[in-house]
């Protein structure tokens, strides 16, 4: 009788925090989505300026914030 009482006001929490929240509900916030996320420049004769671009999206709800690009 006691697991009851003690699990009533656990599941009541769980439902509030919503705990049972489904694995497809859209994530809020940014989130990041790149085309492609290498880029091979195959050989490159030294000296020669190469670029490429990303692409980079934000199919979130939320603006996407880049502070840090680091080089590979």
């Amino acid at each position: 009788m006691k697991r009851l009482w003690f699990g009533i006001p656990l599941f009541l929490l769980c439902l509030g925090t919503n705990c049972f929240a489904s694995p497809d509900q859209k994530a809020e916030g940014p989130r990041i989505v790149l085309k492609e996320k290498v880029f091979d420049f195959k050989e490159v004769m030294e000296g020669k300026i190469i670029e490429h671009s990303f692409k980079v999206f934000n199919k979130g709800d939320q603006p996407l914030e880049i502070k840090k690009v680091k080089r590979g």
